[in-house]
């Protein structure tokens, strides 16, 4: 049965519910611009087969419910505590991001929050990261490994036949995969999950694998079961963050037996050997987190500004004093209070106050006039040798061979298309749907005649297909009064 996308929706449709309903449907048609928005790739990647709206013409029947059944129990979970969320939380943007964190739900963040989160680079927070789930696995492993151990004077021979890291194990293991699914079942999320099942596999078989292998083998078991993930950014993106951190020695997979079982050695052993040993006191172990936590974000920056030029043509400036902040916030403090909601709802309301808090910083950082980078969209050649330089400098390497990859990464950074000569233009008709959308460029200014439709409130042919067409062309874009209604679609850009 093919999955549709409707619209004209007569009422709240729940999931797990049977609809019985008059419709018109189609065959799913977007635009087909460059550097746009690929609205067909996107539909397809969800598993949408047609789109179309409920008839209520005077000879149509009125929609009409079949049936409610709990057949798909997640989803109704997933739904109820979002909408629980967005009723309990009086503030709606505090709330969409809650929403977001618990449930993988990010429809209603607007698009002046996502603005605000891709110019200071922290758009990535804003979901179940794999981060989330190691934890949640840690410390579940350690709280079911714990019960198993005092269950033994009940179970005495169980527990004899089943050590308690392996019960912790597999049970930390399921409950983290409960969450995963909870929250979306994202990327990263899949990526986390797989690589803890085979580390879990060899550890209690004796055995290890190089990180390489285990990172091999997260993504291809990611691909078998979606292969169009990987015409997803957040794919690539997730997978070679985790792998330059894994190469440049400042992660290694996750102990599937629960922080500290590795022994104490490890972080003399790791990155921080080098850091002077000031004691075993607090103080120092808060500087080292402190000082490792910085430099796993300056090589994720250095390693994916290239592929993030390369998917968006656009990077932040302001991504690692952003990430400074937001990550700690995010991961320590904002996830586990909204986790803490779902069974009472007040600590939602901590969770608001302090993604209040986080957003009147990212938007004060947004504003500032160099925020972000636009940067043309560079030849495919060199956009490849751009992403592999990135990797090049980010890598464990002797200085001699990284600084090579600076003449890989500059010709990106420093691309500019290429413009029609004096007394020459160059016309460009944009595919809007409905109107004309038409940029003019000569040797010295460009003119963008109509900005395209408008969808809904938060969507629109110029945020969709023109700003990123502009942004691959490098046109800044000059709002003025005269042009502020047709202009209105597309956001100021610097």
């Amino acid at each position: 049965m093919p999955v549709l996308a409707l619209s004209r929706q007569p009422q709240v449709v729940r999931a797990g519910e049977r609809w019985e309903m008059t419709v018109r449907l189609k065959a799913p048609h977007g635009n087909s611009n460059p550097h746009g928005f690929d609205y067909e790739l996107w539909l397809w990647e969800q598993g949408v087969q047609a789109t179309g709206y409920v008839r209520a013409g005077p000879r149509d029947a009125a929609p009409r419910l079949l049936a409610d059944s709990w057949r798909h129990p997640l989803e109704r979970a997933r739904q109820s505590v979002r909408d629980a969320i967005l009723e309990k939380v009086a503030d709606r943007d505090a709330a969409a991001v809650i929403a977001a964190l618990v449930t993988g739900d990010q429809n209603a963040i607007d698009r002046a929050g996502w603005d605000v989160f891709r110019a200071t680079g922290v758009a990535h927070l804003v979901s179940i990261s794999g981060l989330h789930i190691t934890m949640f696995y840690a410390l579940a492993l350690r709280l079911l490994a714990a019960l198993w151990r005092r269950s033994a004077h009940v179970t005495p021979r169980l527990c004899l036949a089943v050590p308690a890291v392996t019960a912790g194990g597999w049970g930390g293991l399921a409950l983290a995969t409960l969450y995963a699914a909870f929250s979306g079942w994202g990327v990263p999320a899949q990526r986390t999950i797989w690589m803890l099942a085979a580390m879990l596999l060899l550890r209690l078989g004796g055995r290890q694998w190089p990180w390489h292998a285990t990172w091999w083998w997260a993504m291809a078991v990611v691909v078998a079961l979606d292969p169009w993930a990987l015409m997803q950014a957040g794919f690539w993106l997730s997978f070679v963050a985790v792998g330059v951190l894994f190469a440049a020695g400042s992660a290694a997979p996750a102990d599937p037996r629960g922080p500290g079982s590795e022994g104490a050695d490890s972080a003399a052993n790791g990155p921080l050997r080098r850091w002077p040993r000031w004691g075993a006191g607090r103080a120092a172990r808060v500087l080292r987190a402190i000082w490792r936590a910085g430099r796993e974000q300056w090589i994720v920056t250095l390693a994916l500004t290239p592929l993030t030029l390369l998917l968006f043509n656009q990077v932040s400036l302001l991504g690692l004093p952003a990430n400074a902040v937001a990550i700690p916030l995010v991961t320590l403090l904002i996830t586990p209070l909204a986790m803490l909601g779902v069974a009472w709802h007040p600590f939602w309301d901590l969770a608001a106050l302090a993604v209040q808090g986080l957003v009147v910083f990212l938007a004060w950082l947004a504003a500032w006039p160099w925020a972000v980078a636009d940067v043309a969209a560079s030849p495919p050649a060199l956009a490849v040798a751009g992403v592999l330089g990135g990797l090049l400098l980010s890598l464990r390497l002797p200085w001699r061979w990284r600084l090579q990859g600076l003449p890989l990464l500059l010709p990106v950074l420093l691309w500019q298309a290429p413009r029609p000569p004096a007394g020459e233009f160059e016309l460009l008709g944009a595919d809007i749907g409905q109107g004309n959308a038409v940029l003019v460029r000569t040797a010295r200014h460009s003119l963008l005649y109509d900005a395209g439709p408008r969808f809904s409130r938060d969507s629109d042919a110029g945020h969709r297909t023109l700003v990123p067409l502009l942004r691959a062309k490098t046109v800044a874009l000059r709002h003025t009064a005269g042009c502020a209604g047709r202009c209105g679609p597309v956001p100021r850009c610097p």
